[in-house]
């Protein structure tokens, strides 16, 4: 079998020297580790050299075991206190109370002291060993001037890493030998250049005829490749918006930051419903305020305190105050409401997808930080009929082809439903979507004299469908090998 170039370079060294370390011919040959140890597997393979490991350990000081070569060990210093006949309270009152209680263990554990009658002292073996170094400390003070290789773990070195006063680094070498059917190959190479593709230049020079082309084994392992690939859960964000692009909705961005204005009395939500209670929501310091449309905010007052067409509202005082107060938005419903404001005629199709925010304890299933996806349709005499027609096309764009719906409750709407999609891998149903027509309290204040079918679907709950997930808490771990693995299901 024809050598290769560096497999021909590695034993004309040898064949110089009979034997070397792998580290002598990476430098006298000027190649790269990687290229010399390939060389060396493949002529080991063929026969023509053996190769012997020496393993040796090599020791570092961590930085605590640095500050106990210079200052000693504490057990040391607690040991020369006690021979000079102090109490070990007084030595545990002195200095780090934790560093002595260190050393105060280590001297029993060593049999260097003894308890006798409440009190701490020195055993006949421990003042033996105030006369002379420890072993741990001859070593702490060569590692104090250099690292220091040792061909095995000594009993003290052992002792010093468990203790975490020294790093200990493994370190193999390689000693090459020619065989006999080595020198006798080595005797018959000789170099010749190696090339990996066909060139011009080769081609025009005529060069081609002398040189060699490299062979490529397609059998060989590579290294795996991890490029960077979007998070499933934005993944799964990517096609519920083209979905709803695909069908004629238009896009708008919520904000982190609103006025509970917008986030709650604009949807009819009264200013003492539990939902707005500071254990629920997170409220800002700065900007406590926000700065709101006069006329608008009269019109939503008086639907909350008298109602409108016929309803009585909620018959409270209303607080403008409150309304202006400033909280990280915990429903994408203000978007599309305060979207609804400002184009009150039909027709209407928009959507919003954006983070929103809510005071909860976080669990398998709740997160303080999560997607919402909100949309609204409005169009001259869309009936509820309509609206569900609406989502059973929007859920089965989304790849769900069992749907079933059930009456529903939300504040802001009346009649409303929840949308429910069969899991075959659970084998139930799941809530995935909720909705409802618009009450008038809500529209009327905003200048909105049509129907206007409103839907928010749970993302979340989507997202640990589509990815088999049982706790949503996984979507943010750092199991890169989890996040490779996913596969988006249902579609």
């Amino acid at each position: 079998m024809e050598l290769e170039t560096h497999e021909a370079r590695v034993l004309l060294f040898l064949r110089e020297r009979g034997r070397a370390w792998m580290e002598e011919v990476e430098k006298g040959e000027g190649m790269e580790h990687s290229a010399v140890m390939r060389a060396v597997l493949g002529l080991a393979e063929r026969g023509y050299l053996s190769v012997e490991e020496e393993r040796s350990f090599l020791l570092s000081l961590t930085p605590e075991g640095r500050r106990y070569a210079e200052e000693g060990l504490p057990e040391r210093r607690m040991l020369e206190g006690l021979g000079e006949g102090k109490r070990v309270e007084e030595l545990l009152s002195s200095g780090s109370r934790e560093e002595a209680t260190i050393a105060l263990g280590w001297l029993r554990r060593k049999g260097l002291v003894e308890v006798r009658g409440g009190e701490v002292r020195p055993t006949p073996e421990g003042r033996r060993a105030l006369s002379g170094r420890w072993p741990e400390e001859e070593l702490l003070g060569r590692l104090l001037e250099e690292e220091v290789s040792l061909p095995g773990l000594t009993p003290e070195a052992e002792l010093l890493r468990r203790r975490g006063l020294v790093e200990v680094r493994e370190k193999t070498r390689r000693l090459l030998s020619l065989t006999e059917e080595g020198r006798r190959r080595a005797a018959e190479v000789r170099i010749q250049e190696e090339v990996t593709e066909l060139t011009h230049e080769l081609l025009v020079s005529g060069r081609w005829r002398e040189v060699r082309f490299k062979r490529y084994d397609p059998s060989e392992g590579v290294p795996p490749l991890h490029p960077g690939r979007i998070h499933p859960q934005q993944r799964v964000i990517e096609e519920v918006r083209e979905a709803l692009l695909a069908m004629g909705f238009v896009e708008i961005k919520s904000r982190a930051v609103e006025s509970e204005f917008w986030n709650f009395d604009a949807l009819f939500q009264a200013q003492d419903h539990p939902a707005r209670e500071i254990h629920s929501n997170f409220t800002l310091s700065r900007p406590s305020t926000t700065r709101l449309p006069p006329s608008l905010l009269r019109r939503v007052a008086r639907a909350h305190e008298r109602g409108v067409e016929g309803s009585t509202g909620w018959g409270y005082r209303f607080n403008p105050e409150i309304s202006r107060r400033a909280v990280l938005c915990s429903q994408t419903t203000a978007a599309t409401v305060r979207y609804l404001a400002s184009h009150p005629r039909p027709p209407l199709k928009v959507f919003c997808i954006d983070r929103v925010y809510r005071h909860e304890r976080i669990d398998y299933k709740h997160l303080a930080e999560f997607y919402q996806c909100e949309g609204i349709v409005m169009d001259e005499g869309l009936t509820f009929r309509d609206m569900l027609g609406y989502l059973k096309l929007i859920l089965h764009t989304l790849g769900f082809r069992e749907v079933r719906f059930r009456p529903g409750y939300f504040p802001f709407t009346e009649p409303s439903v929840e949308a429910e999609v069969y899991h075959p891998g659970r084998g139930e149903w799941v809530e995935v979507l909720g909705a409802g027509m618009f009450r008038p309290e809500l529209l009327r204040p905003l200048g909105v004299r049509h129907p206007v079918l409103a839907w928010g679907i749970g993302l979340s709950r989507i997202v640990m469908m589509r990815l088999g997930l049982e706790d949503i808490r996984d979507l943010f771990c750092n199991d890169l090998e989890a996040l490779q693995g996913w596969g988006l299901r249902g579609r």
